[in-house]
């Protein structure tokens, strides 16, 4: 390992802080001949300054607060070898923001970003459009990275039986251990999390190389036990599979939620959206079946809500009118024979541009048949391919029983948990906190000290992946590095460096992932390692595709069909905090969830039939027991859901988890069990009589008699494309503001547009916006600058679900800036609506004269000004606003003016795409396009120049630069009236 630094030795001396910390001490430090040469290590404008400062005077330059996280806003880019995405010419200001490639695993997920860094700072993610699961898109977990990286109740330095210590002494205790388990590791037991490291794969073959008879599992709350152990049903083998859905013509999602949860989702995205252009010549179309609405679900030509035990007899039926052998169903699903009818001959017709698809909840029998009916229609290796994934798989549930069963014996004598929680995430009836006690040595490595961190002898805290030296391998099987962009920010240490311990393995970080790619390199490793860093992938490392045909055994081997229990219990990853793990991500939390528009909370989704038989309302609190299990829940009634189906999202209920993510919503684990983790049947509800408090941004369903999203057809598009035409606006009593040299304009294609609010979450990282806590939602004062409505459209059993995006229109006869009293919101020569904020006092006529409600007003001091490590996060070109101000989407003038100088340097215009908005950046599906509207050769231009734009309530004659593309289904001709 390498020597400890001077800023490692100065964090160690000032102890495991939780936010900004003074010191009286400091003085003593300083005067203390060995600490004052550290500091002028650690900061080497100091020595320069010192011979003329005294001791006063060097207190006052260095400052009063030497937090922790102060110490880290001081960090600097690691002294190592780095490749910036885009090396910044000399000539530039170095306070320009410079992008480094890197790669994040979020959400279950594996993609390629670009991170923006101010001055070494990490401020801002952005997709990088090189790597094939990225093409340039972000996840909402993956915007939010940043803060994660910046919290400050983060772990910060060991901690031994609760007391601070040092990863010197931690590494005795590893040596120790590492000795005693040498001849035999059949007490040592390690617990990590699914492997998508290649570095990571070789570390483990290491460790049961070098400690014989130990075992290492993989467990993951929410994992793809079902698709892999059906892979390996269907072929023997449990290969991987790889979707083009760019090639696909006809989609059945089989509760499959291949645009929201499932991984790959943003290059499934985009591929799938790419093939949704009404004026192609072709038009795909989306088949799904589902128990619980989804993003895929809301985008299906046709949705049908199913419970989710009978899935599996659905796609057997389906199968059955397919021809396959050997395939029969039992039972009935319940879907009318004429849509099975329509659906069969849909995928008949399509023979070789079809895909089937299973999603995680249902069992390994169902994602076999999937394979087989891909296989039947001719799609493998056209639609659909298979590869044998490179890094170890086992399945999580059968590993978590087996080291349950080991733990009960007495046969773990060393738990190592790597980056989990298990004592809060394992399912209830496998009692793992209650076993991980007997265990005489117990170690975790994590992000925070949470659940099972408080319940082992050692915690260790973990770098973050934007402060360390890694490798991951995407859904697809291409590889990328993971490259620190700062130096740690606390006294932590990655999982490579953690196993190196007790490996004796003393390279460095980096040495160690590059050896790992040595092979492929050839004889030029230095210049594999630069064009790898440079592009953010590495090239030629996806495993090839492998021709397998199916086992049709497995039909016979299926369980027997049983009759559909009164009420299922479904679970499923919360679509903000995951499985838990960014449960203190406050942007995450406030983020409203796409279906539901709910903040800060997880509840139980019931259909509208069975609220109306048990009579329920959102917010009534409910018991839910099945099986002996049982917890408290409140109420959501959700269009749509499958009538007899009951579905709890993960993630809430924390006990230890920071200050902003412990103690919200409901535990879903404490109904989950070992041997059913997505389902179970015998779910009995019982209303409490309680009410619970719900902080949602959207009230209503309806479009209260507007049409503020216009959709059809794609045979009503061909017949009339102008559809969504209003008629033209009548004339205004304002008079034409002159044209500048731009024209700024947006265009939102809702035909596109998947409704994940990446959208939302980018602008909050961008502009700098704060979060306002549950409370403050409930009133109706959340922050956001753009927001993502929510609509239903049709019966509320079997609902169409619209989104759409809603930023600040930027209209040319804005109705705001009239009634200002003091001009705090003007036009500007280039059509953008600006916002002055040190004139604004207040009044608030801007908002209330607004018909698109876009506008934003700082009632509190949302901005936490005092915590120094949330200082270092925000981004330096975008003020941060204090209370009493109205504040809104500005079309990210930040970038239009880095934009204007550029080309005012170079005697050029902005060219097109040169100004990308931090909404347009992240969306996975492109369905915003901003620039300038006066230019009709540009891509805004020729956006709103199609029969399908208009104008959001354009009838009020506001005449907004923020326009909308209709959206466009393609139901089947025999199934046109349904829903």
């Amino acid at each position: 390992m390498s020597r400890p630094t001077a800023l490692d030795a100065l964090r160690t001396r000032l102890g495991d802080a939780r936010g900004p910390r003074y010191w009286r001490a400091l003085e003593e430090l300083i005067e203390q001949p060995d600490w004052r040469d550290r500091l002028q290590e650690a900061f080497p404008q100091l020595s320069q300054l010192e011979p003329k400062v005294d001791r006063r005077g060097f207190l006052r330059l260095l400052g009063a607060s030497l937090a922790l996280a102060g110490l880290g806003a001081c960090s600097r880019p690691p002294q190592e070898q780095l490749v910036p995405w885009v090396r910044r010419p000399d000539e530039l200001p170095p306070a320009l923001p410079r992008f480094y490639a890197s790669t994040l695993a979020c959400a279950g997920d594996v993609a390629g970003v670009l991170v923006e860094t101010h001055q070494g700072r990490p401020t801002k993610i952005e997709g990088n459009p090189a790597h094939p699961m990225s093409l340039g898109a972000t996840s909402p977990a993956m915007q939010a990275a940043v803060l994660e990286l910046w919290d400050p109740d983060r772990s910060q330095a060991p901690l031994r039986e609760g007391v601070p210590a040092s990863w010197d002494e931690f590494r005795e205790q590893a040596e120790a251990l590492a000795a005693r388990h040498a001849r035999d590791g059949r007490g040592l037991h390690v617990l990590g999390g699914r492997i998508d490291s290649p570095t990571l794969a070789a570390q483990r073959a290491a460790w049961l190389a070098r400690f014989p008879g130990s075992r290492w599992f993989q467990y993951e709350p929410v994992d793809e036990d079902n698709a892999l152990a059906g892979a390996r049903l269907a072929f023997g083998t449990p290969l991987r599979a790889r979707y083009r859905f760019d090639q696909a013509k006809v989609v059945l999602a089989l509760e499959a939620d291949f645009l929201g949860s499932l991984p790959g989702a943003l290059r499934h995205a985009r591929d799938f959206t790419g093939g949704r252009q009404p004026e192609a010549a072709v038009f795909n179309r989306l088949y799904a079946v589902e128990a619980s609405p989804s993003l895929t679900g809301a985008k299906a030509d046709h949705r049908w809500p199913l419970a989710s035990a009978q899935v599996g007899s659905f796609a057997l039926e389906l199968g059955e009118l397919l021809g396959l052998p050997g395939v029969h169903a039992a039972q009935s699903s319940g879907i009318a024979a004429r849509r099975l009818r329509a659906l069969a001959q849909d995928l008949q017709a399509q023979r070789g541009s079809a895909l089937v698809l299973a999603g995680r909840t249902q069992p390994p029998w169902v994602h076999a048949l999937a394979h087989l009916l891909n296989e039947a229609l001719g799609n493998v290796g056209r639609t659909v391919e298979y590869y044998a994934p490179p890094e170890p798989w086992e399945s999580a549930g059968e590993g978590l029983r087996e080291l349950i069963a080991a733990m009960a014996a007495g046969r773990v004598d060393t738990l190592l948990v790597l980056d989990g929680n298990p004592a809060y995430a394992a399912p209830v009836d496998a009692r793992f906190a209650e076993l991980l006690a007997k265990v005489p040595h117990r170690l975790h490595l994590g992000l925070y000290r949470d659940e099972t961190a408080s319940a082992c002898q050692w915690h260790l805290p973990r770098s973050h992946a934007l402060e360390s030296w890694s490798d991951l391998r995407a859904t697809d099987g291409s590889a990328s590095l993971v490259q620190p962009v700062i130096t740690p920010l606390y006294d932590s240490r990655s999982v490579h460096e953690l196993l190196a311990m007790f490996l004796g393995d003393t390279r460095g970080e980096r040495e160690r992932v590059q050896a790992t790619w040595r092979g492929q390199a050839g004889a030029d490793l230095d210049g594999f390692w630069t064009a790898s860093l440079q592009a953010g992938v590495i090239a030629r490392s996806a495993p090839p595709a492998r021709r397998a045909p199916v086992d049709a055994a497995f039909l016979a081997q299926r369980p027997a069909a049983a009759e559909p229990a009164s009420l299922e219990l479904l679970f499923a990853p919360d679509p903000t905090v995951w499985d838990g793990r960014y449960a203190n991500n406050g942007w995450l939390q406030e983020l409203p969830k796409p279906l539901t528009t709910l903040t800060w909370s997880n509840v139980a989704l019931v259909s509208p039939e069975l609220a109306l038989a048990h009579g329920l309302e959102n917010g009534d609190a409910l018991e839910l027991r099945i099986e002996g299990r049982h917890t408290q829940a409140p109420v959501w009634v959700m269009p749509g859901q499958a009538a007899r189906s009951v579905t709890v999202c993960l993630g809430y209920g924390r006990r230890a988890a920071g200050r902003v993510g412990e103690r919200l919503g409901f535990d879903a684990y404490a109904l989950r069990s070992l041997a059913a983790p997505w389902r179970g049947g015998g779910l009995q509800i019982n209303r409490t009589g309680a009410r619970y408090a719900l902080a949602t941004t959207q009230r209503h369903h309806a479009m209260e008699g507007r049409a503020p999203v216009r959709a059809g057809t794609l045979e009503d598009f061909r017949v009339h494309p102008a559809f969504a035409k209003d008629p033209p606006a009548p004339p205004s009593l304002y008079p034409d503001r002159p044209r500048g040299e731009y024209a700024w304009g947006m265009s939102v294609d809702l035909n596109a547009c998947i409704g994940c609010g990446a959208c939302t979450l980018a602008c909050q990282a961008e502009n700098n916006i704060p979060v306002v806590g549950a409370e403050e939602v409930e009133r109706g004062r959340e922050m956001h600058w753009i927001r993502v409505d929510r609509y239903y459209e049709g019966e509320a059993a079997a609902p169409r679900i619209h989104h759409q995006p809603v930023p600040c229109m930027h209209c040319e006869h804005a109705p705001c800036e009239m009634v200002c009293p003091v001009g705090a919101t003007v036009h500007d020569t280039e059509g953008l609506n600006v916002q002055v904020y040190n004139r604004c006092v207040g009044t608030r006529f801007c908002s209330n004269n607004c018909p698109y409600k876009v506008r934003r007003f700082n009632f509190l001091q949302y901005s936490d000004l005092a915590t120094e490590s949330l200082k270092a996060q925000r981004n330096p070109d975008v003020s941060v606003r204090n209370r009493g101000v109205m504040e809104k989407c500005t079309y990210c003038i930040q970038r239009i003016e880095t934009a204007h100088i550029a080309a005012d340097r170079e005697g050029r215009r902005i060219t097109d795409g040169e100004v990308l908005t931090a909404c347009q950046a992240a969306c996975p599906t492109q369905a915003i396009v901003f620039g300038d509207q006066q230019d009709p050769a540009t891509a805004v231009s020729r956006q709103k120049a199609s029969p399908r734009n208009y104008a959001l309530l354009e009838e009020l004659n506001t005449r907004p630069h923020t326009t909308y593309l209709a959206a466009i289904r393609n139901p089947h001709p025999a199934l046109e009236d349904d829903a």
